[in-house]
């Protein structure tokens, strides 16, 4: 049938119509994927934005904060500077700076304290025999007895080995046909097969290696407990560290290796046991507690001891210095 104008039109639409198809299809996947981005980068935009927002919060809570905690010292100074027009505030004022000037010079003194205990526990130490120092020092090792309690704890520990080889021994033993087959050849036994023969093929018996490393391996773990009693007995008993730490006591008036330093004060009154300390903390606090003028602490310098016999010459040098002292700020 011979193609006409009429059929080469048609199929002309035809081909037009699915190219401005096309063409739609294209604009909306072209559309879809500029809306996606533009979707995309509002997205990106807001979280920035919250991102922004929340560290404006932050940094203007911090700032508030700030604020308030200025107000709040301005406040209490503004406050403070009031009451120390009252006779209570007055009365504060006048015994902090002199426990201001009082809380230095009690801690020079601990210190200096400290210090000449210090020289005398060294020199001491200096003088006493080498041999005492070294068994003072071991002490401790002695009656812990460390390295026999690790062995017997190893030796118990590896208790799980021959157990272990014990149950391995009971698998192969009732799996295995190699007894049977002994005692089959022992039935047998001929002028082909000999008894020697038949014993070189007799199984030898698997738990007798387990059982002699379960003895041995138990029996050296209550061997090394029962030796580590016995020593940490023996250390704890030892009368020869009693009598050299009587003797050295005696000597000197303590023990100087079992002496780290002054284990009382330099004052008479137990009462004056942190005393620095309290002062310490009134002389900050008292801004903001206001004490009455009956809670205030008395500032007083405690009494010394007095240099005596049975004190190390560097503790008494000490203590004469004090009393010197003292006696000059009593003028």
């Amino acid at each position: 049938m011979p193609y006409g104008n009429y059929e080469f039109s048609k199929d002309m639409g035809a081909i037009r119509a699915d190219q401005a198809a096309s063409a739609k299809s294209l604009k909306s996947i072209e559309f879809a994927s500029g809306a996606s981005m533009v979707f995309n980068g509002l997205t990106a935009l807001n979280a920035a934005k919250a991102a922004r927002s929340a560290q404006e919060q932050i940094a203007l809570q911090q700032e508030q904060n700030a604020l308030q905690q200025a107000m709040a010292e301005q406040t209490a100074r503004h406050e403070f500077s009031m009451w120390r027009q009252t006779p209570e505030g007055a009365a504060f004022v006048d015994w902090q700076q002199r426990a201001a000037a009082l809380i230095p010079f009690l801690r020079d003194r601990d210190r200096s304290w400290q210090s000449a205990w210090a020289g005398a526990i060294g020199r001491a130490r200096a003088a006493t025999p080498v041999d005492e120092q070294r068994r003072v020092a071991g002490q401790p090792a002695r009656l812990r007895q460390t390295p026999l309690k690790v062995l017997s704890i190893v030796a118990f520990v590896l208790l799980v080995f021959p157990l272990v080889g014990l149950g391995l021994a009971a698998l192969t033993s009732a799996f295995s046909n190699g007894q049977q087959a002994y005692q089959d050849c022992l039935g047998n036994v001929s002028e082909i097969l000999t008894r020697a023969e038949c014993e070189a093929i007799r199984p030898g018996n698997p738990f007798v290696g387990p059982i002699v490393w379960l003895v041995l391996l138990a029996g050296l773990g209550v061997l090394f407990t029962v030796l580590r009693r016995v020593r940490m007995r023996a250390a704890r008993n030892d009368r020869r560290l009693a009598d050299e730490s009587a003797a050295r006591t005696e000597r000197w008036g303590f023990d100087p290796l079992l002496t780290t330093g002054a284990w009382y004060g330099w004052h008479e009154s137990e009462s004056f046991q942190g005393y620095a300390d309290r002062l310490e903390q009134l002389v900050r606090s008292g801004a903001t507690t206001r004490p009455t003028a009956g809670q205030l602490i008395r500032l007083q310098v405690p009494t010394p001891w007095q240099p005596a016999d049975h004190l190390p010459a560097e503790v008494n040098d000490f203590l004469a210095t004090v009393q010197q002292e003292n006696a000059s700020l009593a003028v």
